[in-house]
């Protein structure tokens, strides 16, 4: 009696040369399936492969440019891009050479030139407004000039006489 039961493939199969080969029935299929394909292609025609490009932007939807803040860069390099929800902004986050993190926004503008033009006039208001400043200083300190001279030229007053006693 034996004690175990004696199987003599153990899982291989025995080819047309006589010596064993492991049953691997995915192999098996991968192998009809290969030749099922080159069966249809015509050969005299050859076969191009072109690698797919995915055309999509890593990233994510974001509230704020705290939330941008949060995340983790892209360690490839690779900018990830972070629009926010109400589509005003997007973020850009981008590892930098030095190993440092680069957030850019980019803002949405509609009025376009007319928003410049009124940068251009308030930094005119300003301009006008420091020239103005510096007028007031100016004739603030020539008032100040004209008391230290007026002062300086009067001769010493008489000090005045104390009266009751001595007081030191």
């Amino acid at each position: 009696m034996q004690p175990y039961p004696t199987i003599q493939n153990y899982g291989y199969g025995n080819n047309q040369y006589g010596y064993q080969q492991p049953v691997n029935p995915y192999q098996d299929r991968l192998t009809q399936l290969q030749n099922q394909y080159n069966q249809s292609t015509p050969y005299n025609q050859p076969m191009i492969q072109q690698p797919q490009q995915l055309s999509m932007l890593s990233g994510q939807m974001v509230g704020s440019l705290d939330e941008v803040k949060g995340k983790d860069v892209d360690l490839s390099g690779n900018p990830t891009w972070y629009p926010k929800v109400d589509g005003t902004e997007v973020y850009r986050k981008q590892l930098q050479p030095d190993g440092t993190s680069k957030i850019l926004t980019y803002t949405l503008s509609q009025e376009g030139m007319q928003e410049q033009s009124k940068q251009i006039v308030d930094a005119n208001m300003i301009n006008s407004l420091f020239v103005q400043l510096k007028q007031d200083i100016m004739t603030e300190i020539s008032g100040i000039k004209d008391l230290v001279e007026t002062s300086i030229s009067l001769p010493g007053e008489p000090s005045k006489t104390q009266r009751g006693g001595s007081q030191k």
